[in-house]
């Protein structure tokens, strides 16, 4: 009875830990390449990244809403073309204000709908290479238990680590749906450590060239999974209805 009781703190604790997933960061990987993730957006406060994200549409990067439980969208800023995150005057880089928020019921208790669409003040230049919209998947599409997939971002290697200066890519597989939950998709790392932890809140997991998934939590310490990502799918005619407004999408 008390090795239950002590199991289910455990598992609270964690829920909890990661439900402040505005932290959450990449364990593990490589080195991303320049330009080898154009869609990947930076979330940055007063010029300092706090959560990752993925250009959906050339005026529209999706998120996490959880990365906003206790930040003011106002003061945010959204960077595009960022790679080395200590190193402002990249070329590559555009940065926007954010002009308007959209969710679709978020619940932080139990880290659902944990998505959110944030407009930017402008459309982005998608003519250099270093900038490109990531394709969604249809909607209610699914992604099946053992698909390769990938997960990107600037968060710490390690519990409390300082955020990485490049972005790096894990490559993570897709957990049975018994390990699971329904609005999620899940993933781990087979035979070592690696997965999300502080700082890639947000930040896209990509599967057969598709953004599948929004990095919300994880139930263990960074890199100890499996972590858990909004499912994607589940909310695609919403995300279409948002950036398909008429006028939604024009300049102030």
């Amino acid at each position: 009875m008390a090795l239950g009781l002590l199991a289910l703190l455990a598992s609270l604790l964690a829920t909890a830990e990661a439900g402040s997933a505005p932290l959450v960061d990449i364990v593990g990987g490589r080195k991303a390449r320049p330009q080898e993730l154009p869609f990947l957006a930076s979330i940055q406060s007063q010029g300092r990244h706090f959560c990752g994200g993925a250009l959906v549409h050339p005026a529209f990067v999706l998120t996490a809403a959880s990365c906003f439980r206790s930040r003011n969208t106002g003061i945010a800023t959204v960077v595009l073309g960022a790679y080395n995150l200590r190193r402002r005057q990249e070329r590559s880089r555009q940065v926007f204000s954010i002009r308007g928020v959209s969710e679709n019921g978020y619940d932080p208790q139990q880290n659902l709908n944990d998505v959110l669409l944030l407009q930017l003040d402008r459309q982005a230049n998608l003519t250099s290479s270093a900038v490109a919209v990531v394709p969604l998947p249809a909607q209610n599409a699914t992604v099946e238990a053992g698909t390769s997939c990938q997960v990107a971002g600037w968060g710490a290697r390690r519990q409390r680590g300082r955020l990485c200066r490049f972005p790096r890519v894990l490559n993570v597989t897709v957990t049975p749906s018994n390990q699971c939950r329904p609005n999620n998709v899940c993933t781990g790392v087979r035979n070592r450590r690696g997965g999300i932890c502080q700082g890639d809140g947000g930040t896209p997991l990509v599967c057969n060239g598709l953004a599948h998934g929004v990095a919300s939590w994880s139930r263990g310490p960074c890199g100890r999974g499996p972590d858990f990502f909004a499912r994607v799918a589940l909310f695609r005619d919403w995300i279409d209805s948002i950036i398909n407004q008429p006028g939604g999408w024009a300049p102030a």
